[in-house]
């Protein structure tokens, strides 16, 4: 490591050790907090709880039946001055099967039962709050936002416990004030949304207070309001770090500190900090080659990004975003190095009416970019309208960009509609350009079981926000249609719980006139009384052209084609569980693809979990684009990924996990095409190469939780991506071989601790 690195790493880490010395020592002097007289312990035994308001009247939603549960569910919530207190009775006898799993924090599965308390702590139906927790005492939390859209991205500090008897297991969480910036009551009574649900596992059933369903159109908006004795908290949360990074393939080793800031002075404001951040993965995304002209899409799991980032989740159509996180501190512009970012700071808020917040990052360097993020609010009961503007500064390729948006929301009775206009401005070499879109959603409920929905889109060519959102592409206008159908009422003798019924139709052309997508989309979804699902769907794609494949080079007409799927999966039974699908699918000009997925989770005790998935793929005609102007190839593919995963929770606040990846394309070239009269494909003679792609991934982790939102982490990760051309091995020996990838390979140490 060179003098200056060196001397800059010892005062960082000198700097940063000082701080906690000093913060260690504070902080143990002050005296030990007690909530009230509850005690966080699982047994609601404590004669508050007598004065709590109960909540018992619990609804079968999954499956869809609205009947009364076989087994009674009762939740009690009580506001003290430290935090808001909810308690979970669930009545679960001997002869009921009890599914415990001990999971990571923020599983998409628990494997287990569970219980979430949801909460709209302003009850203005922008953004609510889930708080989870299992059997086992594993625990999940994330937000809500639109109306049934979840990110698990951000964490609070928030406490929860568990306790069993013969006939029943309850569930005691306590959130303090402080978690969120929430907006001023009356100085009294704070007015609030919340939905109780808790979900038994052997069978595979939800029941909800009140009786709604995130499958459903509606969702957040229909919480039940209640209202609590409001009580204010003011908190200071400093979180230092430290991280030393060995790169095993430069042979050098690199150490880096820093400091992050929470500052919530009142309930209804809210600053974070950060100056030298750590944006160093301790998590791995899914291994992806993308042949396709789209951008892969990953989110942000980096803590300071998902703090409280509700209030800039602006979602537009085809999974794309206003602001997109991953963005900051990604490949710089002077080289495709990972940026690092010398500091950012994030302020959410509200005053009267209005919900505010600002977000600003900057990197380092002279090729640094800047970030800027603004967006105002006022939502009411039954509608909400927004404005935000976003502003990127990219000074070594001389462009700025800037973005406006205009958002509503309007729900009144079975209808909600909502919608966004953009404005972009991109400045780059002195020439400006300046693009238009929007959507516009309205979504109809006429009984319980049926549920309506039209969405229109349209993007100018113009249209760019990738500087710091995320867009699929623009240059089209889209009519979407989507119908459903939810079937309920089968007998009890029989296998069938409900049959959920789905269509859709998509079309979607350019601004020219070109037809570029035209699809019908039918599924049929059955839940069975054992906890299986099953499904079936199929896609006709109507002929149309694509004009994005040849990257330019003129647009590329395409037959119709079908896709067919069917899948299968049950829940865990005893120490097993599975799933299957099966696809038959056509994704070239003429020919057919196979693909097939299995899936299986061993349960050796409740602490240890292993995963195994392999997904083989067989196709004769794959079309791509071949890197030279308006040439393309179909390909005999024959693809396999695989997903190995295990979790070990040695002892309490222990986590070992070891995760990896496999995805090898095997390619032979079936025919080379060229463009042709009116965008056909003309068969040609090119030579063009067969080829391979192998790629892996290895992740061995282990955590250690010293309190909430401080850990310890020692991470291994190896692997790498590489193509092989006219190679000679079969699928199965490049799968072997993808295992010696090493491109990276690096341990990396973490020590954060939030005070």
């Amino acid at each position: 490591m060179p003098k200056s690195s060196l001397s800059f790493f010892r005062f960082h880490v000198s700097f940063t050790a000082r701080i906690i010395s000093f913060l260690m020592a504070a902080w143990l002097l002050l005296p030990c907090i007690a909530y009230g007289e509850i005690t966080i312990d699982g047994l609601i035994d404590e004669s508050e709880w007598k004065d709590a308001q109960v909540f018992q009247n619990f609804t079968v939603v999954d499956p869809w039946t609205l009947d009364a549960p076989r087994l009674s569910t009762e939740t009690r919530v009580v506001s003290l001055p430290e935090g808001l207190a909810v308690a979970f009775i669930c009545e679960q006898p001997p002869g009921e099967v009890r599914t415990r799993t001990t999971t990571m924090p923020d599983p998409s599965n628990f494997d287990s039962d569970y219980v979430s308390l949801m909460i709209d702590f302003d009850g203005s139906h922008q953004v609510a709050y889930e708080f989870s927790v299992s059997l086992a005492g594993s625990y999940r939390d994330g937000t809500i936002t639109r109306e049934t859209s979840f990110s698990y991205d951000w964490d609070g500090v928030w406490k929860r416990a568990v306790n069993e008897d013969d006939q029943h297991w309850t569930v005691e969480i306590l959130l303090p004030w402080s978690i969120v910036a929430m907006r001023e009551g009356d100085g009294k009574v704070r007015r609030m949304a919340v939905c109780f649900q808790r979900f038994l596992n052997s069978r595979t059933e939800k029941f909800s207070f009140p009786a709604i369903s995130a499958s459903r159109a509606v969702f957040k908006s229909e919480f039940a309001k209640i209202e609590v004795a409001e009580f204010r908290e003011q908190q200071l949360d400093i979180s230092p770090y430290v991280t030393v990074l060995s790169d095993l393939v430069e042979n050098s080793t690199k150490g880096k500190a820093g400091l992050d800031l929470f500052w919530k002075p009142s309930s209804n404001f809210q600053l974070a900090a950060t100056a030298n951040p750590d944006f160093g993965q301790v998590e791995s995304d899914d291994l992806v080659i993308n042949f396709s002209t789209t951008e892969t899409f990953f989110s942000d799991k980096r803590p300071f990004f998902t703090e409280n980032q509700g209030m800039f989740s602006m979602w537009l159509p085809m999974q794309s975003f206003i602001v997109h996180t991953r963005r900051i501190g990604a490949e710089s512009d002077d080289g495709g190095r990972v940026s690092d970012i010398d500091g950012a700071f994030k302020v959410i808020g509200s005053a009267g009416p209005v919900n505010f917040g600002v977000l600003a990052a900057q990197e380092k360097g002279d090729a640094g970019r800047s970030f800027y993020a603004g967006r105002v609010e006022i939502p009411e009961e039954n509608w909400s309208v927004g404005v935000a503007t976003t502003y990127t500064k990219r000074p070594f390729i001389n462009r700025t960009a800037l973005v406006h948006t205009l958002d509503y929301t309007f729900n009144q009775d079975k209808i909600i509609a909502n919608g966004r206009f953009l404005i972009s401005d991109i400045d780059e070499d002195a020439q400006s350009e300046t693009g238009y879109g929007g959507y516009t959603t309205i979504e109809y409920m006429p009984s319980d079981r049926w549920r309506i929905r039209a969405e229109y889109t349209r993007y100018d060519d113009k249209l760019d926000i990738n500087d710091m959102g995320y867009i699929n592409r623009n240059n089209y206008h889209e009519e979407y249609f989507y119908g459903e159908w939810r079937q309920t009422g089968f007998t009890e003798d029989s296998r069938t719980a409900g049959v959920t019924w789905t269509g859709r139709m998509i079309n979607r052309n350019n601004l020219g006139g070109m037809l570029i997508h035209r699809s019908l989309y039918f599924e049929r979804k059955e839940k069975m009384r054992s906890g299986s699902e099953m499904a079936f769907n199929i896609t006709y794609l109507f002929p149309a052209y694509d004009d994005l494949l040849s990257r330019g080079n003129g647009p590329v007409y395409l037959n119709d084609r079908l896709t067919t799927n069917l899948s299968y999966s049950t829940q865990r039974r005893g120490i097993w569980r599975k799933s299957f699908e099966m696809s038959v699918f056509q994704e070239g000009y003429n020919d057919w693809a196979t693909s097939l997925s299995g899936s299986v989770s061993l349960y050796p005790n409740e602490k240890i979990t292993l995963d195994l998935t392999i997904k083989p793929l067989w196709s004769r005609d794959w079309l791509i684009w071949v890197q030279d102007d308006n040439r393309l190839a179909s390909f005999s593919r024959r693809q396999l990924s695989a997903n190995f995963g295990t979790t070990w929770f040695p002892a309490e606040q222990h986590e070992v996990r070891l995760r990896a990846q496999w995805l090898v394309i095997d390619a032979d070239l079936e025919q080379a095409f060229q463009i042709g009269p009116e965008s056909r494909l003309v068969p040609g003679n090119d030579a063009i190469d067969n080829f391979a792609a192998i790629n892996f991934g290895l992740q061995l982790r282990y955590r250690y939780e010293i309190a909430p939102l401080s850990n310890f982490y020692m991470v291994y990760s190896r692997g790498g991506l590489d193509y092989i051309y006219n190679q000679e091995e079969g699928t199965l020996g490049l799968f072997s071989k993808s295992t010696s990838l090493r491109k990276s390979d690096q341990i990396l140490l973490k020590l954060s601790y939030r005070f």
